[in-house]
């Protein structure tokens, strides 16, 4: 038997200095799993997915549902370490904080790079996800937490099919799934080979196979190691260098397939209507030229930039409309008590600022982003002081905009405020700097 499993890890070495690729996400073949033990599991996804997708149509793709109201999730990391390097920093854990805010609300730099054909499809949402302060006993947290895993095969690492990352006696058990974005993040590469991350999508996610969803101990994202976080030192594979593993299983989380609808040959559709139906996965390539579908209406070639494709992490760049309305949808109805929300703008005056403005990454370790409900006057002075009440940079409103960016790679890391007055507004909010 010694010399079996020596052969064993043998030929798996093997493969994994051979392997071109990694397997970017598993979160069709966990759910192929679970319906197999669990029969009708896939009936359910697939009816919660049609009771939004009604909703939606319902409401002639209006996006009344967000336009007053901001979304903030809570999220706790559970980094889960059986080796002193896959104990990631905090870092790590706030660069992918960063990066699921920019590439949820498009405020992604590569957002310029997205195709002509595509950008009048584009979407975004008012969304912010942020470490969670306050854990489910009430007390203060960081939203990260660590734990040395014990899983069964130390070698092997974590098994997406036994889900055992989230086993209090393997790895470490959910916070209470309801209330948390709860995302694992743990050596999940081994076993099966190269697989970077999966998630459940939400009981009844019309657009998925019924009885997809599974029980709420399990709901989350779990990403290996190697991939959290924007450029993190021990990637693996060139194509996964900008935190977008998580964007993608977090999409899984929010209700969204696979754009091809992981069928070969245009058979199945993911549900969403502008997404352009694929005939299979990209395999990490940036191919502009390819069109594998012939699509009704428009004949779009395939959409390598979608978050939800296999592509190379340095071409994608974008949700369509269809999909955020739908995340959105999913998350008001089906993850109710997810998200904490935020009515924006009652008036002048208000003396609660983060009803008309919010700040978005935060914290943040390059730009912010001022999010005003209504235009402020051109002129309008901001003022940025650090904690000790100095001031440290002043800028103007410059035109009738409802964002302002501000670049913080200059400050040093701490906590700021911003200070926002003139005849008719005075806000003072806060935020930090990494």
């Amino acid at each position: 038997m010694k010399k079996i499993y020596l052969l064993f890890v043998l030929l798996v070495s093997i493969q994994l200095i051979q392997a071109q690729h990694v397997v970017p996400c598993y979160t069709t073949e966990v759910v192929n799993h679970y319906e197999s033990i669990h029969p009708g599991y896939k009936d359910k996804i697939s009816q919660a997915f049609a009771q939004s997708k009604n909703l939606l149509d319902q409401m002639h793709g209006s996006r009344g549902v967000n336009d007053d109201t901001l979304y903030k999730i809570p999220v706790v990391v559970h980094i889960v370490y059986t080796t002193p390097t896959e104990n990631l920093p905090d870092s790590l854990v706030y660069s992918q904080i960063d990066v699921l805010n920019w590439d949820y609300n498009r405020w992604n730099e590569d957002a310029v790079q997205t195709r002509e054909i595509f950008k009048p499809i584009a979407g975004s949402m008012h969304i912010e996800f942020y470490l969670a302060d306050t854990d489910p006993n009430g007390n203060p947290t960081t939203g990260i937490v660590r734990k040395a895993g014990t899983p069964a095969s130390t070698f092997l690492g974590f098994n997406a099919f036994q889900d055992n990352v989230k086993l209090a006696a393997e790895g470490d058990a959910a916070w209470n799934t309801n209330k948390y974005l709860n995302i694992w993040v743990c050596n999940l590469n081994t076993l099966p080979l190269g697989v970077l991350g999966y998630a459940f999508p939400p009981t009844g996610a019309s657009n998925w196979p019924a009885g997809s969803e599974t029980d709420s101990a399990s709901q989350g994202v779990v990403i290996d190691y190697t991939a959290f976080g924007r450029n993190n030192p021990y990637i693996i594979d060139p194509g996964v260098i900008a935190g977008r593993t998580c964007v993608h299983e977090t999409g899984h989380y929010l209700g969204l397939r696979h754009i091809w609808a992981d069928e070969a040959a245009c058979a199945e559709d993911d549900g969403i209507d502008d997404t352009p139906k694929a005939g299979d996965k990209t395999n990490f390539d940036c191919d502009t030229t390819k069109n594998t579908c012939v699509d009704v209406g428009i004949d779009y070639p395939d959409m390598i930039e979608n978050y939800m494709d296999y592509s190379d992490e340095r071409c994608q760049n974008m949700f369509t409309r269809g999909q955020t309305d739908m995340m959105l949808m999913n998350l008001i109805t089906l993850r109710p008590q997810l998200a904490h929300k935020v009515v924006i703008g009652v008036g002048v005056n208000d003396i609660h600022a983060e009803r008309s403005i919010s700040i978005y990454p935060n914290p943040s370790s390059d730009f912010i982003q001022i999010q005003f409900k209504s235009l402020l006057s051109i002129g309008t002075p901001i003022s940025i002081f650090n904690s000790t009440g100095v001031k440290v940079r002043e800028e103007r409103i410059q035109d009738e905009s409802f964002k302002k960016q501000i670049d913080v790679r200059s400050f040093e890391p701490g906590i700021y405020y911003i200070q926002i007055a003139n005849a008719t507004e005075n806000y003072r909010l806060k935020f930090s700097v990494y």
